[in-house]
């Protein structure tokens, strides 16, 4: 098909990436954001090596590098006692095991490590969709503004809340996880004395969990707490939290924790959805991917990869198939729904396993991990080298 012209609904980590592979694939793209600038809102992210591996495909290498920061390992520890239980390693092992690095980094210095790749007049901020049409010729979008545009395919990237998910399936409520984040950024400096190394915390505890690590190129530290709670909170990156409330939510928690919400400027607290996963996520001419697809819980981290590796393969189906885009749009969905249906199902089950408040089942659980808490001795699970092992452009030349 001559003159491919694809338009990207939401300007998050999945969108751009969306546009940066497509670009990179000589596909025209058009991207829509109805904020009227990127903002620096977010927390940490962890770039794992599934989602490291695209980003350096995409030439973002260097970019990247310049604002993350290396963990050396996971780190899983007693809430109460700081005892290590377990321990798998990152760093120079998880980049020779994997063939990309693992990193974390602030999401805002992410996307604008993204943002980087891009030509700003590829992107149309300010743009609400409030209509979308399509026929056997094309997709038609329709702005707040009355403005119009025309394409070819459209992807809908625009998060949980999604519009264009909303307009193909109906308005639904995403599931309430019964569980509260509360996040924040504290200063390096105010909790170098506490030697928190290079890697990644956790630490678990009845009913909820801590999850921290350092980013900002190690000049700040991020922590993320969940906690099972009946009330939910703001489902808001800026829903502001006190660090009272926070503290007492972790009270009786090891002292390096307390010490650590207490350090921080600013907290959020933040309601957690999921959604089940779909049937499809195509109809005709328009696709779901990331958040607007499968929306997950944070437990492993995988929010953005998945959006990464999505928009990587989108384009490649899109690049292969130009003249029959609505297959190219069938092909993705075959190609990614299993693995992001196991992604959320995992996410689901290391939540039971981090936060679980039954005595019987904690003592099954240390007991299970302490048998690989050594670093001498320490290796990947087998989920991880599924997850983590993952290669896009491998897959894609698989499926073809």
């Amino acid at each position: 098909m001559a003159g491919l012209k694809v338009l990207v609904v939401g300007g998050g980590i999945g969108g751009i990436t969306t546009m940066l592979a497509l670009r990179q694939r000589g596909v025209d793209v058009q991207l829509y954001e109805q904020a009227p600038a990127f903002g620096q809102v977010g927390a940490g992210i962890q770039v794992s090596s599934n989602a490291a591996r695209i980003l350096l495909k995409l030439g973002l290498g260097d970019a990247l590098k310049m604002v993350a920061t290396y963990p050396e390992a996971r780190d899983y520890r007693g809430w109460d006692t700081g005892e290590r239980l377990y321990y798998t390693p990152l760093g120079q092992m998880a980049e020779a095991q994997f063939g990309s690095p693992y990193y974390a980094a602030h999401r805002a210095e992410l996307l604008d490590v993204l943002l980087s790749g891009l030509d700003q007049n590829d992107v149309k901020l300010g743009a609400r969709v409030v209509q979308i049409d399509q026929d056997a010729n094309g997709v038609t979008l329709t702005l707040s503004d009355g403005e119009t545009a025309q394409g070819n395919l459209l992807i809908g990237a625009d998060g949980i809340h999604s519009t264009v998910r909303a307009q193909l399936f109906g308005r639904e409520l995403p599931r309430y996880t019964g569980n509260v984040a509360w996040r924040g950024l504290v200063p390096a400096e105010r909790v170098a004395h506490l030697d928190l190394g290079s890697v990644v915390g956790v630490w678990m505890g009845p009913n909820r969990s801590i999850v921290q690590y350092y980013v900002s190129a190690g000049k700040t530290f991020n922590w993320i707490g969940i906690s099972r709670s009946s009330e939910p909170a703001r489902e808001s990156w800026l829903a502001e939290g006190k660090v009272e409330d926070a503290l007492a939510e972790y009270d009786g928690w090891h002292a390096t924790i307390r010490t650590i919400i207490a350090a921080t400027p600013r907290v959020l607290r933040q309601a957690l959805y999921d959604r089940e996963p779909l049937p499809d996520w195509q109809v005709g001419r328009i696709v779901l991917i990331g958040d607007a697809a499968h929306p997950m819980m944070p437990f492993y981290a995988q929010g953005g990869a998945q959006s990464i590796e999505d928009a990587y393969v989108l384009a490649g189906c899109i690049a292969e198939a130009r003249d029959r885009p609505l297959d190219a749009l069938a092909r993705f969905v075959r190609m990614r729904q299993p693995r992001t249906a196991w992604m959320q199902g995992l996410a689901r089950r290391e939540e039971e396993l981090y936060q679980t408040n039954d005595a019987a089942a904690i003592k099954a659980r240390n007991e299970k991990m302490r048998a690989n808490r050594s670093p001498e001795t320490a290796t990947f699970p087998p989920e991880q080298v599924r997850l983590y092992g993952y290669d896009a452009e491998v897959e894609l030349r698989k499926s073809a």
